[in-house]
């Protein structure tokens, strides 16, 4: 039995990630951070990808566009400044193989936004584990991957 061609559906998938404790600038990169610290910072952002990446679906068709939103409560970092943590997560979700590849046959366009959101006041819970309010609080990152109807002209 010979088997088809892999059939994507014509959807938007998007992935959301809690990334209070992963906010790290471009900057700390040009400062001359040790190899072996941006290391242990991918292996701890595939992690988390590959818990909150789920159900595990493969992006497509391809080419696509993909959208990484990161909304802040807490201090707001520049929007080309986030662009190791882009770099970082698309590699997480190219070895989760959600991702086929990250050259421009499969991804032609990057978008990076940077939302701030204001912080809702709540009561703190009377057990140590904080309440589920504090969650909405938290800094994230939403990654959304949709076909792209890009047409490459050669010049």
């Amino acid at each position: 039995m010979v088997s088809g061609p892999k059939m994507f559906r014509n959807i938007m998938i998007t992935y959301r990630i809690p990334i209070s404790g992963l906010k790290k600038s471009t900057n700390k990169i040009y400062a001359g951070e040790h190899w072996s610290k941006r290391k242990e910072f991918k292996d701890i952002c595939f992690d988390y990808a590959r818990h909150f990446c789920k159900p595990v679906q493969e992006f497509g068709p391809y080419p696509i566009q993909i959208r990484y939103r990161f909304v802040f409560t807490s201090r707001v970092l520049d929007t080309t400044n986030l662009t190791y943590l882009v770099k970082v997560f698309e590699d997480a979700l190219r070895s989760l193989k959600i991702l086929k590849d990250d050259s421009p046959k499969y991804v032609v366009r990057t978008i990076i936004e940077v939302v701030e959101s204001t912080k809702k006041k709540t009561k703190k819970a009377i057990t140590g584990m904080g309440s589920a309010q504090n969650a909405k609080n938290e800094d994230w990152l939403e990654i959304t991957a949709e076909p792209c109807n890009y047409i490459l002209v050669d010049i």
